[in-house]
């Protein structure tokens, strides 16, 4: 059965898991390449958006998008219009009473002074009388301005003026001019889209301002005469608007209370309804005068020019004018948002950016519309508007196309690299887009194919294994791990944690293996000791050896683990019945050498004398034998009782031990041992008889009167024990069989060789054996006629 096929939960540690591409893990280098590529292409991006910010504010901002939104904000959200405003209108039902315009100047004396009699606050007088007419008529109604004290008259600027000249204000004619109490200029400039939403304020680049007749009626009413008396521009001066006032109009055309011309003009209007009030005098006959769009009427309804005064008079006098911001303001108002959305671009996933790019508009939009509508200020929101929609699809696509590009080199390299599995490729021909298909579609199969493979490799193992994430869930298990564990542990083994398996193997749960215990804390701290594992006896007797490691991607980083459960019952059955052969055999060879011994200590007088050695030589030869075999099949097993010790103590229990066999042969033995201790971590009786048998060996390979040297000497992470010794050394085409099992040289000659009997061979082989087991090795240089040096090399350790 196929386990790679059944659902497999995600690993709750996916975070250290890369996935590899082409074969390999995304290394450090091409991480930090592809980190600073894309970091490259979003400077690219911010940049890019930032000086097209600051162009299209320069070149062409989007007026037309930002004047829609304003327009829409004004119409939610109009002040209420000041009942003191009044406007006297030169309507249609006037001009058919009075007569076709112009009037004489003497129907606008009576008129002021119907205003005069009734006590009027102010009058804004916004009808043009640029050139005199009959003296008498302008006499009369420069009389009655003066009579009246609070009449402001209007005037106009043309630009560009005549000759040349870069203006040319016109005021009203004399002496109408000088009875008045002030003159204001009426000049109005709609935007872009013939819209008016403001009136500029006019200077002539100095210190000197064109004072609107809005503005004059409103410090005449205010008594501000410093403004009203101040210097004015030169008449063909330049004219500059350095700013502009923008209006909250209170609405639509009609919304300021009206009253006939000629009706005030003929004293049907009750004077309780003049006194006291601000009185804007202008047209709004159809044809006559000047009219205006505005954002409460659009492009569909016109406001005529003396109504358009009365919406500035009224923000005036109430002081909720609409102040647009700075230029710089504007710009740090269309690129903070910006910047803030690149930012998260970079360091967000894609749901969260698409959702902040949201929320930033929204905010963009709703900033200025409290600005607007409750503090009177304007922040132009189209540009930051404009900005975040292109922005998200932008960075999109440069992300897009740096991944695309990414993925197609790897599956190229991927593609390139040995196959694991047969396959036969095909050439990827076709459009970019067909290529990138081919290449993942052979991508895609050949990960289901190893999948396969997995599965099967792993069913094929004669083991129990189980493959985990990193924090021990199941992801796969063998037929083999179904077989052991469904007697042991309920339902399906997909998913379920490692603790769980292990505490099948208890008797009793309620007292867990300790060294299942510290298995599972070492996975937790992902260090796992070096054996990686234990074995256990389950209550039918089956004996378990239980091994964990880790597995890791092609870079090395840990994905998990893996976890053998082998069947070593039938294993440790024949060593059980290879030990106990072992100890008969070595039995049945001391026993009787241990008696002949006892014979020839107590009857040794009976015996020939040259007999009686040759028999006791003999017979502790056959002990020695069986010892070898011992030691060695202990060493062989592994089975090892580990400590971690000094080896310069080890190395003094050897030479205290052979000191006697060394004084017999009058040779001496010399210790050199390091200041600094040499930790080793392993079987210490194995390791000192190991010792033992490399200094016996220079003992009976030395002559008399010669000397050993015992060294251990330390090493980067190595503790290294020399044994040298000064006898007759080892011909060269010897060294290489000097650790096989029953070989040894020829025994020394003379003297020595009577007291020294050659063993069986086996002595160096069990210096080898134990050595290795432990993670070490052996080596020996020796020179004929000068004597050889032993040295064993293991890992140091650390107390």
């Amino acid at each position: 059965m196929n386990k790679l096929d059944r659902p497999v939960p995600v690993p709750a540690r996916a975070d250290v898991q890369t996935p590899a591409t082409g074969g390999r893990a995304l290394n450090s280098g091409e991480f930090s390449f592809q980190s600073r590529r894309m970091l490259v292409e979003w400077w690219g991006v911010l940049i890019t958006a930032t000086i097209a910010i600051l162009a299209i504010s320069f070149l062409s901002p989007p007026v037309r998008a930002d004047n829609l939104f304003y327009d829409f904000v004004l119409r939610l959200n109009p002040p209420p219009a000041s009942q003191r405003i009044l406007i006297v209108s030169i309507d249609n039902p006037s001009l058919a009473e009075i007569g076709h315009w112009p009037w004489n100047r003497d129907v606008h004396a009576r008129l002021i002074d119907q205003l005069t009699a009734a006590g009027a606050a102010a009058v804004g007088f916004d009808v043009l009388v640029p050139e005199p007419t009959l003296p008498e008529a302008d006499r009369a109604l420069a009389d009655a301005i003066a009579r009246n004290g609070r009449v402001l008259l209007a005037s106009y600027i043309e630009v560009p003026g005549p000759n040349g000249a870069p203006a040319l204000r016109v005021p009203p004619a004399q002496p109408i001019a000088g009875a008045a109490r002030g003159i204001g200029h009426v000049t109005t400039r709609p935007d872009r889209d013939g819209v008016v939403r403001g009136i500029d304020i006019l200077t002539d680049g100095k210190d000197r301002q064109d004072i609107h007749m809005s503005e004059a009626v409103v410090a005449l009413v205010q008594g501000d005469a410093a403004r009203l008396d101040a210097p004015r521009p030169l008449a063909e001066a330049p004219v500059y608007a350095p700013a502009r006032n923008l209006i909250p109009f209170a609405g639509p055309s009609g919304t300021y209370a009206q009253l006939s011309y000629a009706d005030v003009l003929n004293g049907r209007v009750p004077a309780d309804l003049l006194r006291g009030r601000i009185v804007l005098v202008g047209a709004t006959a159809a044809g006559m005068g000047d009219r205006f769009s505005t954002p409460m009427s659009g492009t569909l309804e016109t406001m005529a020019g003396v109504e358009l005064h009365a919406n500035y008079v009224d923000s005036l006098m109430d002081d909720r004018m609409i102040r647009p911001v700075a230029p710089w303001v504007w710009l740090l108002y269309s690129l903070l948002p910006v910047w803030a959305l690149m930012m998260s671009l970079l360091f967000l996933g894609p749901r969260i950016n698409l959702w902040l790019g949201v929320a930033i508009g929204f905010g963009i939009f709703l900033m200025t519309l409290l600005g607007l509508a409750v503090f009177r200020v304007w922040l132009p929101p189209a540009m930051a508007l404009i900005a975040i929609g292109l922005i998200y699809p932008l960075w999109g696509w440069r992300r897009l196309d740096l991944a695309s590009r990414y993925m197609v080199a790897e599956l190229r390299e991927l593609r390139s690299e040995p196959d694991v599995l047969p396959r036969m490729r095909e050439p990827v021909q076709g459009d970019p887009v067909e290529k990138q298909i081919v290449l993942m579609h052979e991508a895609i199969r050949d990960v289901r194919d190893l999948r396969q493979f997995v599965a099967q490799s792993l069913d094929s193992l004669p083991d129990a294994a189980v493959v985990t994430d990193l924090d021990g869930k199941v992801l796969i298990a063998n037929d083999a791990a179904d077989a052991l564990f469904a007697r042991l542990v309920p339902g399906v083994l997909l998913g379920k944690p490692l603790a769980e398996l292990f505490r099948g193997f208890d008797s009793d749960p309620r007292l867990p293996d300790p060294r299942a215990v510290e298995l599972l804390a070492a996975m937790r701290a992902q260090a796992v000791p070096d054996e990686g594992g234990y074995e256990t006896r389950l209550t039918d007797g089956t004996s378990l050896e239980i091994r964990l490691a880790f597995f890791t991607d092609a870079g090395r980083r840990p994905l998990g683990w893996i976890a053998r459960f082998a069947d070593i019952t039938e294993l440790r059955a024949s060593e059980r019945q290879r030990e106990d052969a072992l100890r008969l055999l070595t039995h049945d060879m001391r026993a009787p050498q241990a008696s002949i011994l006892a014979v020839l200590e107590a009857e040794g007088q009976k015996v020939p004398p040259e007999l009686a050695r040759r028999l006791e030589r003999y017979a502790h030869q056959t002990l020695s034998l069986a010892d070898d075999f011992v030691h060695l099949a202990r060493a062989e097993s592994g089975r090892f009782v580990v400590e971690t010790f000094n080896m310069s103590d080890a190395l003094l229990d050897a030479v205290d031990d052979l000191w006697p066999l060394a004084d017999a042969k009058r040779i001496r033995i010399v210790s050199d041992l390091p200041e600094d201790e040499a930790m080793v971590t392993g079987d210490r009786a194995l390791l000192t008889r190991a010792v033992t048998n490399l200094i016996g060996n220079a003992i009976k390979y030395s002559d008399e009167r010669t000397r050993v040297e015992a060294r251990v000497r330390l090493k980067p992470g190595i503790v290294r024990c020399e044994i040298a010794d000064q006898g007759r050394g080892i011909a060269e085409e010897d060294l290489s069989k000097l650790f096989e099992p029953f070989r040894r040289l020829a025994p020394p000659e003379g003297a020595a060789a009577a007291a020294s009997a050659p063993g069986a061979g086996l002595g160096l082989a069990f210096v080898k054996a134990v050595v290795e087991r432990h993670r070490g090795r052996v080596d020996v240089s020796s020179v004929e006629g000068k004597g050889s040096t032993f040295a064993l090399e293991l890992p140091r350790a650390t107390r």
